[in-house]
């Protein structure tokens, strides 16, 4: 998996830091950087969210998620990091709650 990605012309990177979960399971953490100022729009480290895929359209990002250790369903999260909205599967959120929402599919 590549561990640094850029999008929206290098203005944010996306970082993925493994951690193992349980003897030699690894869950890739996906953290969404602003590169201007230097914030992390979304940090999920520590948590149980896999990183599947990432692409990017002309105003959004968009991760693709498992959970786990439920490896076969993936969640769709469409960040619109310029706004500080958010879409997970199609549902509105802000940005600042997509950990929470996420938490709360769980």
């Amino acid at each position: 998996m590549n561990t640094e990605q850029s999008f929206h012309k290098g203005k944010f990177k996306l970082e993925t830091i493994p951690h193992e979960m349980r003897m030699s399971h690894w869950i890739y953490a996906p953290v969404l950087i602003d590169t201007e100022s230097h914030t992390k729009v979304l940090d999920l480290i520590g948590n149980i969210w896999d990183l599947r895929s990432a692409t990017e359209s002309t105003d959004s990002i968009t991760l693709m998620l498992a959970r786990y250790p439920d490896g076969g369903k993936e969640y769709e999260v469409r960040l619109y990091p310029t706004k500080g909205e958010a879409c997970i599967n199609g549902k509105p959120t802000k940005i600042s709650s997509v950990v929470e929402s996420l938490d709360a599919i769980v």
